[in-house]
């Protein structure tokens, strides 16, 4: 009796088991589709954009004279003449790549350079996040690039790789520990940069000797000073979302 009992149960159990089976592969089909659209609709949304890129971008100064370099700061641009706040990050994401326009400098002009602000030619990435209700505004540094080596590329646009986080908010701004020729000016008054210089410390040439850039991760510094004609020639590539 068991078993005639047990063996009924089976065979019904075969029919629906089919039927629970093929409706189980129907799912897993549905939900495979589900997760490739899912994947495709976020690599879709995914958007870099290019920050500081203009339509046109000015020559470097040097070796024209004057022949000016940034050096002993950190800075970022405010206005490039066609966009204000172009550094600003608008959507969280990553930076994956930088660039730097850098002029030629005679060897006269590098040895200048050299000896008012330390040698090689150094520049690195730097998020910064402005302090509220600071005036002059004071701003955070977040996170930082590796610090590179500038000397190779004189004369280029050099780009670099990175991989840092920023998020809606943070500015991305550029570290040069000694010095680095990617500096154009005489440029319309819409072309305006800022440094982390305290303020009345912003054109006597020996407190930009003095200077420090902002390297500190964690640190708060003040950024008085903001030239205007000039601009500091860097982009960074954020790729929206990851």
């Amino acid at each position: 009796m068991w078993r005639i009992s047990q063996g009924a149960v089976a065979a019904a159990g075969t029919r629906r088991g089919r039927a629970a089976i093929f409706g189980l592969l129907a799912c897993t089909v549905v939900l495979l589709v589900g997760l490739a659209a899912s994947s495709e609709a976020a690599k879709v949304g995914r958007t870099t954009v290019i920050l500081g890129e203009t339509s046109t971008e000015p020559d470097p100064s040097c070796p024209d004279l004057p022949c000016q370099a940034i050096g002993s700061v950190t800075g970022f641009q405010v206005s490039n003449g066609q966009t204000k706040l172009p550094f600003l990050v608008t959507h969280s994401g990553k930076v994956t790549a930088w660039t730097l326009t850098l002029a030629q400098p005679t060897n006269s002009q590098r040895t200048f350079f050299n000896g008012f602000f330390g040698t090689p030619p150094q520049a690195r990435l730097a998020i910064l996040r402005r302090v509220p209700g600071t005036n002059p505004p004071r701003y955070n540094l977040r996170r930082q690039g590796s610090v590179q080596v500038l000397t190779p590329y004189l004369g280029q646009t050099v780009k670099f790789s990175a991989n840092l986080k920023v998020e809606k908010g943070d500015i991305i701004g550029i570290t040069v520990p000694t010095w680095a020729p990617a500096f154009a000016q005489d440029l319309p008054a819409d072309n305006v940069w800022r440094a982390s210089r305290e303020p009345g410390a912003c054109k006597n040439a020996t407190d930009i000797r003095q200077g420090e850039p902002q390297e500190k991760v964690g640190t708060r510094a003040t950024y008085g000073c903001k030239y205007t004609t000039a601009r500091l020639l860097y982009t960074a590539t954020l790729v929206e979302g990851r």
